[in-house]
């Protein structure tokens, strides 16, 4: 009896073992088989941080089979190359709280932006601008300054601005500057009259003039108290001086030769008075009548162009002021004539002054 109900217990033991594994109930790796397939299929899988955000469906397979996902390309910044200094920075003193900063014209740049300090200062920003010059202000007299240049394509400060430009020093000093006026007697003429009052500068002006002269004897011929007008010249040390040379001269003379007397005028300039800038002025019209007489004038408008192109060939100015004093066929008018047919009358002084005055504001300003 005893051994009937052992065998019996042991019978439902085994029954119900086989039940419950037929269930999946037991082992923990079991429930997790069953734990998986309750588990939607749609399930997001959650990549590390550092990789690009992406979703995939889950399912056992693809959690037994994981793969990394691709690491983001990080693209290096584009170095931008600054552009080459602004060359031939120059200082020239304009007043005792003035300086005129000058430089060369720089390929790429729109504008320019100038920068001075006191000896061992800091930098500040003197202004911008569009030209090949800038004055700069309100400086302090007995006290020295440096100054550099700055190309840049816009207003603001962008990346491609230039490295600055070779500094440049100067100490202040009290300081008039002086406009000068050479020539011959139709310049001797500007400083009579209502010329000079007619320029509205606070410069002081004057002429070192003489009739007859020309490109040859103003640099010659000793009128000057045993000196050549260009050496009377150069002794004023001008701020600026205006050359008015070649009509006692354009009647006979090859305009090459001209041409080549006054670039040699201007090579004694540069090295006896360096700061002095240098103004080339066209040779004024002539009557028709005075033109019959003399047929060399009609060499006026070719010397008038080969002079601006040395102009700008040695890096100085060209003034054309004779507009106002030509009719519509290009001779002096008969109100501005006198009676040899080339020089002028008070009139035209005049309006001399006015042109020479605005055109001498805008080389500074």
């Amino acid at each position: 009896m005893k051994n009937r109900k052992i065998h019996h217990i042991w019978s439902v033991g085994i029954a119900a073992s086989i039940l419950i594994s037929s269930l999946g109930i037991g082992s923990g790796n079991d429930q997790t088989k069953v734990q998986a397939q309750e588990q939607p299929q749609n399930t997001v899988a959650v990549l590390p941080e550092s990789s690009p955000t992406s979703t995939t469906e889950a399912s056992p397979s693809t959690q037994s089979n994981k793969t990394s996902a691709p690491k983001e390309t990080v693209q290096p910044t584009a170095k931008v190359k600054k552009w080459k200094k602004v060359s031939g920075v120059k200082l020239f003193r304009y007043s005792t709280h003035v300086v005129k900063v000058t430089w060369n014209k720089h390929k790429k740049a729109n504008y320019y932006r100038v920068y001075y300090a006191k000896k061992n200062g800091k930098y500040h920003l003197a202004g911008v601008t569009k030209n090949t010059h800038l004055l700069v202000k309100k400086l302090k007299n007995h006290t020295a300054y440096s100054f550099y240049v700055q190309a840049c394509k816009k207003k603001k400060l962008s990346p491609s601005d230039s490295v600055p430009s070779k500094k440049r020093q100067m100490k202040m000093k009290t300081y008039k500057r002086k406009i000068v006026f050479a020539g011959d007697s139709i310049c001797e003429g500007v400083g009579y009259g209502q010329a000079f009052p007619q320029m509205h500068s606070s410069a002081k002006k004057k002429t070192v003039a003489y009739r007859g002269l020309n490109t040859v004897t103003f640099h010659t011929k000793r009128i000057f108290n045993g000196r050549t007008g260009l050496q009377k010249l150069v002794a004023e040390r001008p701020y600026r001086v205006y050359m008015m040379l070649g009509m006692n001269e354009i009647h006979y003379r090859k305009t090459s030769l001209m041409i080549a007397e006054y670039k040699d005028m201007i090579n004694y300039i540069r090295q006896a008075s360096p700061n002095t800038d240098i103004v080339l002025c066209a040779v004024s019209p002539v009557t028709r009548a005075e033109r019959a007489r003399h047929t060399g004038m009609k060499q006026i408008p070719i010397f008038n162009k080969k002079l601006k192109k040395l102009a700008k060939k040695v890096h100085a100015n060209y003034l054309d002021y004779t507009d106002f004093l030509k009719d519509s066929g290009g001779y002096l008018k008969a109100q501005y004539a006198a009676g040899d047919g080339y020089h002028w009358k008070n009139p035209a002084y005049t309006q001399f002054g006015k042109v020479v005055g605005k055109y001498d504001k805008a080389l500074d300003h």
